[in-house]
């Protein structure tokens, strides 16, 4: 059977019959059909809705009256808009893949904070941050976002600029000096390991306690001669080094006079190019024994590697000679 309309017989004032049911055949075989149901208007057959491609029903919103209002239900509870000012918002439920409502967004406090605003300690709401730890950090490239590097104990990774504070040794200084500060002792502190590091002290004026050398590292030497000297070594350093002197004690005894010459040098004394350390002449009697004593405010340093003190006199002078100092590179 073809699509066709059945006819219908009506009865009934005003009814002028029969009436029309529109039919369309479906299926394989020619004996399935389906009533077809049209919607529109009441009072003309233009009026007539239509369907989209995928059979479904065809609306049209403009057809919303101006002013009208549209109201989201589940059938039961109907859903709220709050008017805030400025716009009107409409409360939506988060729900997760399984359909499950989501309240929680992994912790509490605010997700933004306004520049220059106040902070109050245990009220003021925060967002957490968290850092990664890598054993060989990746890098970014420039105008990249990163998250901030943590070390194995959770620590905040900071890294100083080295082109402000850290300058390598032997090389240029430039830039502002860095402020430091000593510990204040009335007492010296306990001897620390050979390479460790040390902290600086002070007295309890705040100025710092110095000194050449540490005690371990002084070197002395001891001299005597009853006899002539022409270039006697007092004190060789050892290869490379060069001798820096922070005390001096000369005595003399008997009774021969002699000029004494103490310098350095690797031979016989030069007026004018060996390094003169002190000349003096003694007149020693058998009631006067002259002799001299210095301690340098600043260490006699020898300018020159691998010289020797050594002492010359010019007459059988007897003497004793005390050398205290050290050794540097």
């Amino acid at each position: 059977m073809a699509d066709a309309d059945i006819q219908i017989p009506v009865t009934g004032t005003g009814d002028a019959g029969p009436k029309k049911v529109d039919t369309r055949t479906v299926g394989a075989g020619s004996d399935e059909h389906r009533q077809v149901i049209v919607l529109g208007s009441p009072t003309t057959a233009a009026d007539v809705g239509g369907v989209t491609a995928a059979n479904g029903l065809a609306v049209d919103v403009t057809r919303i009256a101006t002013g009208a209002k549209v109201q989201l239900t589940d059938g039961t509870s109907d859903a709220t808009v709050r008017n805030l000012a400025a716009n009107d918002a409409l409360n939506v439920a988060i729900v997760d893949g399984s359909g499950n409502h989501v309240t929680s967004f992994a912790g509490s406090g605010g997700t933004s904070s306004t520049d220059d605003a106040d902070f109050t300690a245990l009220t003021t709401p925060g967002t957490p941050g968290m850092g990664v730890y890598e054993s060989s950090p990746t890098s970014v490239t420039d105008g990249d976002m990163g998250i901030v590097g943590i070390d194995q104990n959770r620590r905040v990774k900071v890294s100083v600029d080295a082109s402000t504070l850290d300058v390598a040794h032997d090389a240029a200084d430039s830039g502002l000096p860095v402020l430091i500060g000593h510990r204040a002792q009335n007492a010296l502190p306990a001897s620390v390991a050979n390479n460790d590091r040390a902290r600086s002290i002070s007295d309890l004026k705040g100025r710092q306690l110095v000194s050449h050398i540490d005690p371990g590292m002084q070197t002395w030497k001891s001299f005597n001669a009853t006899t002539t000297q022409t270039s006697a070594i007092i004190w060789s350093p050892a290869g490379g080094s060069k001798i820096a002197i922070t005390r001096i004690v000369v005595g003399t005894y008997g009774t021969t006079a002699a000029r004494l010459i103490l310098y350095f040098s690797e031979g016989a004394y030069v007026a004018g190019t060996s390094q003169l350390v002190a000349a003096a002449s003694f007149a020693p009697s058998t009631t006067v024994k002259p002799g001299f004593v210095d301690n340098p405010t600043v260490p006699i340093f020898c300018t020159t590697a691998d010289m020797d003190l050594r002492i010359t006199t010019d007459a059988a002078l007897s003497v004793d000679v005390s050398v205290y100092g050290y050794e540097w590179v």
